[in-house]
């Protein structure tokens, strides 16, 4: 049996199980349920945790070096990072090339500072193209740092997309944009918004499954 790593007691009313990308389960019950009640509903997760854990394992070995920092995502390529004698950031070939004289310490907040100017080099091109296509025009557009997801839209029509959309594949830095478009004719999840997706965009249930593998990058390149 599979037993949880943390059993969290609260005043909420529901059970709930979780998974997160290091393979810790955590449960959440009422304060007041019964011990055997709470073993009843792990067990019942048992097909489910066993499937879940098993899609972690193979995502951590498939990103191992992405997950470790040893490559570099960008539009879905590896990337390999070296130093070298040059004034700024840069891609050279299969390598992202930073100035040697910068400290160690900071590093990373220069690989940020890449990755967030290539992102609206790349996004804002493929943002234009995609909605002169759909004939959908945003209030405005911005860049986020959020840790839940990978854009958002407002009810006023402005749009920010997370600056790690730039690291996926094309296909689906193209779903992300088409996705936060299609919220700006219909705020919410129904049929007609899937419908409306699925206009300019095609195998959406599996781009939606593919795109799940990459939701760790959200928790990557985060300073502090």
């Amino acid at each position: 049996m599979i037993f949880p790593d943390q059993i969290v007691k609260s005043t909420r009313k529901t059970l709930s199980i979780s998974i997160n990308r290091d393979g810790v389960i955590v449960v959440h019950v009422p304060k007041k349920m019964k011990d055997q009640d709470i073993k009843r509903f792990i067990e019942s997760k048992q097909n489910w945790l066993a499937s879940k854990l098993s899609q972690i394992k193979n995502n951590n070995d498939k990103f191992e070096d992405i997950i470790h920092y040893n490559k570099f995502l960008i539009c879905g390529n590896r990337y390999s990072l070296a130093l070298a004698d040059v004034n700024k950031a840069e891609i050279n070939k299969g390598t992202i090339v930073l100035p040697k004289k910068i400290p160690e310490e900071k590093i990373m907040k220069l690989l940020i500072s890449f990755y967030k100017k290539k992102a609206k080099e790349i996004l804002n091109q493929r943002i234009a193209y995609i909605q002169s296509l759909m004939r959908i025009t945003p209030k405005s557009i911005r860049f986020s740092n959020s840790k839940g997801r990978w854009g958002a839209c407002t009810s006023s029509g402005a749009i920010s997309f997370n600056w790690r959309v730039v690291m996926l594949p094309p296909v689906l830095i193209d779903y992300v944009i088409i996705h936060e478009l299609c919220h700006l004719v219909e705020m919410n999840h129904s049929k007609r918004f899937w419908t409306l997706v699925e206009t300019f965009i095609s195998n959406v249930d599996v781009i939606r499954q593919e795109i799940k593998e990459y939701g760790f990058l959200l928790e990557l390149y985060r300073e502090g």
